[in-house]
This record gives structure tokens, C-alpha cells and sequence, in this order.
């Protein structure tokens, strides 16, 4: 058994519904971690949320709701934290198994050269064809390592990164400068941090979770141009990497394929305009008009 602390498991939330529900009763047959091991971190919530944490036996740390920020929030707790190893999840990231936590954090254990290691994100079948595509096209069935050496190969995937299940060596995350203030893709931006000071990435498709998600084409769109503004902001950051025009041509090809091959041609038009409002709230947001 890993003694107290030595892992703890950080979840923002807000208004979790039932899905945190199912979240709750995973981590709570987790091989390795206690109940009081979790801390939930919740803004404010007008659901059950903290009522089915606190029943569940985790920790509760209620803010305001507008002072929640993805980059501000995780960093708060990897300065109030005392573990060695820190795992941050989602609110509808369900663990696949009872060891799915212990499995994250093992490569950290394993090797000190490993920064973060994030784990595979399996579908899920309310998600539909198009939205599991993109967690089967990101989270691959094989475990990789990524570090500074690889950038010439794989560009900007060398930095790729979710905290919707990912592990931290703490002390490493601090050394380098904890989570930048960011409203989105903090966990990218601390991977590039990793890479540049010679840490590596692990991605561990042996730990999983199921979180997918269908996004309306307007969804897409405002989550298309939040990012095309991350890396306005930070194109220099993304630059080093290769930029992002080459992976998203292979994920379209990729997309296009699967639903030919599974015979899914009805969905092609649809998979088209979703791209397309892909592309162009991407590019709005990288020019900064909006």
C-alpha cells in the first residue's frame, strides 16, 4: 500500500451531475489511495457535487465560481499540495478500472526523467462516431515516450497533453514553474516546459479512463477559437514544435478513412462542416479578431 499522501488526486468541479457520480464510486475502489487522498475543488457548485464528495469521504475545497481558472486553479493546488505525485482529472473522466490511478502514476515512480504522464482516454457511446474519432486518433492503444529528441519526428504531438487524466512528478512541476495563469491548455503549455527543460512526456495507454464528448457545431466552434487564441498567445511556444497545420491534416485524413471503413458515409458531410468550423474558428482565434 502507498503510504498516505504520496499520491494525491485533484478534480475541479462544478455542477459534476451524474457522471461525477460515477467518478466518485471508481475513485473510491482505487487500488492505492484513500477516500481523503482526492481533493475536489469545486466552484460553487448548485448541484449535488459536493454533497456526493464529501458522502464519498474526499476532501472539499469550495471557491467562488469566478475565481476558478483551468491554469490558476491546478496551480493552487500543486502549492497547497505535500505529495510527491500529483494526479489531476476531470469531473467526467471515469476510471476504467480499479487500478487506474496506481497505473497512471507507476511510469513517475519509475523513472525521475518523466515529468507527466498522461493517461488513454477510451470512448464513450453516447460520444458517437465523430467524437470517439478523436479520442481513438489522440489516445492510441500503445504507450509512448516523448522527449526533446523526438520533436523532429512528431512536431507538436511531442508536447500534447490532457489533464483530464494526467500525473505529475510535484516536485519536478514546481522546479520548472508550476502551471502558467492560462484559461486553456495549461497542461500543453507546462508539457512544452517539460520537454524544453529535458523532462519527458509519457503517454500511458495502461491507465485509462472513458471521457468523450460530442460537441454541437457551435460548441466546436468557441472551443475551436479558444485555441486558435492559446496559440496567438503563445506562438513562439508552438512554433518551436513545429506548429499545429500538419497534425490536423492527418486527423482529418485519419476521420475520413475510419468512416469509410466502417461504412458510416452518412456521416461524412457531417464530419466536414464540423472540420470546417474547426478550421475557421481556429484561424479567427490565431489572428485575435475575436
Amino acid at each position: 500500500m502507498i503510504g498516505k499522501r504520496k499520491i494525491e488526486v485533484v478534480i475541479p468541479t462544478y455542477n459534476g451531475g451524474g457522471k461525477f457520480c460515477q467518478v466518485a464510486e471508481m475513485l473510491k475502489q482505487q487500488i492505492g489511495i484513500m477516500p481523503e487522498d482526492v481533493l475536489i475543488i469545486d466552484s460553487s457548485s448548485s448541484d449535488q457535487t459536493v454533497q456526493i464528495a464529501r458522502k464519498a469521504g474526499f476532501r472539499v475545497q469550495v471557491i467562488d465560481k469566478k475565481d476558478f481558472g483551468h491554469g490558476k486553479t491546478r496551480r493552487m493546488a500543486v502549492e497547497q499540495s505535500t505529495a510527491e505525485y500529483i494526479v489531476f482529472m476531470t469531473q467526467d473522466a471515469i476510471p476504467a478500472s480499479n487500478d487506474s490511478i496506481i497505473q497512471l502514476c507507476k511510469p513517475l515512480m519509475e523513472n525521475k526523467t518523466i515529468g507527466v504522464t498522461y493517461g488513454r482516454q477510451l470512448p464513450t457511446p453516447e460520444a458517437g462516431a465523430i467524437g470517439n474519432h478523436a479520442r481513438l486518433f489522440n489516445y492510441p492503444a500503445h504507450s509512448q515516450m516523448k522527449t526533446k529528441a523526438d520533436i523532429p519526428v512528431l512536431g507538436i504531438k511531442t508536447i500534447f497533453c490532457s489533464d483530464s487524466f494526467a500525473a505529475y512528478n510535484r516536485r519536478a512541476l514546481i522546479s520548472i514553474g508550476n502551471f502558467m495563469d492560462v484559461d486553456f491548455g495549461e497542461d500543453t503549455l507546462i508539457a512544452a516546459e517539460f520537454i524544453k527543460k529535458g523532462y519527458a512526456v509519457y503517454y500511458n495507454a495502461n491507465a485509462c479512463v472513458y471521457h468523450a464528448h460530442s460537441f454541437t457545431l457551435s460548441e466546436e466552434f468557441q472551443r475551436s477559437i479558444v485555441i486558435g487564441k492559446l496559440h496567438h498567445s503563445y506562438q513562439s511556444v508552438f512554433d518551436s514544435f513545429g506548429g499545429v497545420n500538419g497534425e490536423g491534416i492527418k486527423f482529418v485524413k485519419s476521420e475520413f478513412h475510419m468512416l469509410v471503413s466502417y461504412k458510416n458515409i452518412k456521416l461524412l458531410p457531417v464530419a466536414c462542416f464540423h472540420n470546417l468550423v474547426k478550421f475557421l474558428g481556429y484561424r479567427l482565434g490565431k489572428s485575435n479578431i475575436l
